[in-house]
C-alpha cells in the first residue's frame, strides 16, 4: 500500500459558498484540494462548525499565495479581454 501524506489545512470557513469559491480557485490553478466537513455543512448548515480547506504539503505555498490574492471587481473580465487581445496579436494577419 502506498504511503499517504498528511494534508495541510490552509483555511477554515464558516460559509459554504466562501469555502467553495476558495476550493474553485485552487482547482482552477491545478491544485488538488479537499473540504473537510463539506457534507456535514450540506446536511446541517453552517451551525455545526467550520469547513477546513486542505491541500498536499507540496502545494501549500502555492495554495496560500493564490488564496492571499484578493480579486478586484472586474479583474477576471479584464484578464479574459487581455488574453483574447494577445492571442489575436500573435496570429498572422491572414488568420485574423
Amino acid at each position: 500500500m502506498e504511503d499517504q501524506q498528511d494534508l495541510i489545512t490552509i483555511g477554515e470557513f464558516r460559509d459554504t459558498a466562501e469555502a467553495e469559491m476558495a476550493k474553485g480557485r485552487l482547482r482552477s490553478a491545478g491544485i488538488d484540494c479537499f473540504l473537510v466537513g463539506e457534507n456535514v455543512g450540506v446536511l446541517y448548515g453552517n451551525s455545526i462548525g467550520s469547513l477546513r480547506l486542505q491541500v498536499n504539503p507540496d502545494d501549500e505555498a502555492d495554495a496560500r499565495a493564490i488564496l492571499d490574492v484578493i480579486a478586484e471587481p472586474g479583474a477576471a473580465e479584464r484578464a479574459e479581454e487581455e488574453n483574447a487581445a494577445a492571442s489575436v496579436l500573435e496570429k498572422p494577419l491572414d488568420q485574423v
